[in-house]
């Protein structure tokens, strides 16, 4: 059903001559979940408030790496990375924060290839250093 919901809206989006080849965020997640002088999106600090393991410091690309885990299958040790992406992007859409500033738009985290149609999920390097922790 979801498939069905995302194809309608692409072809509307070509039918409506909207620019799908634009490339405002290249690297999807990363592009968006950045640190400024009053906040800190970033990933790996998101992940660190609801008590995500150290995942997030093994992960180099976000969120090809993610996977490792959240298989889209479902056939991951965690649940699915889709699942858990969308449902935090568009529940609550008087208050959510990516409909509200972004318009919740699919093209901010997915591209679209014009001709084929293909779909694919941006993906860049994580915008965060890694944390070696002692254990002494």
């Amino acid at each position: 059903m979801k498939e069905m919901v995302f194809l309608l809206f692409v072809l509307g989006a070509l039918g409506a001559g909207v620019q799908v080849s634009a490339d405002d965020y290249p690297d999807g997640c990363v592009d968006c979940h950045t640190q400024s002088e009053r906040r800190d999106f970033r990933v790996n600090t998101l992940l660190a408030k609801i008590g995500h393991g150290r995942g997030g410091e093994r992960t180099l690309v976000i969120p090809d790496g993610c996977t490792r885990c959240h298989a889209t299958d479902d056939e991951g040790t965690a649940g699915s990375l889709s699942k858990l992406i969308h449902t935090i992007h568009y529940d609550g859409q008087e208050r959510n924060r990516f409909v509200k500033k972004y318009g919740g738009d699919c093209l901010n985290c997915h591209s679209i290839d014009g001709s084929s149609g293909k779909v694919q999920t941006r993906s860049g390097e994580r915008n965060w250093s890694l944390h070696i922790v002692s254990l002494n």
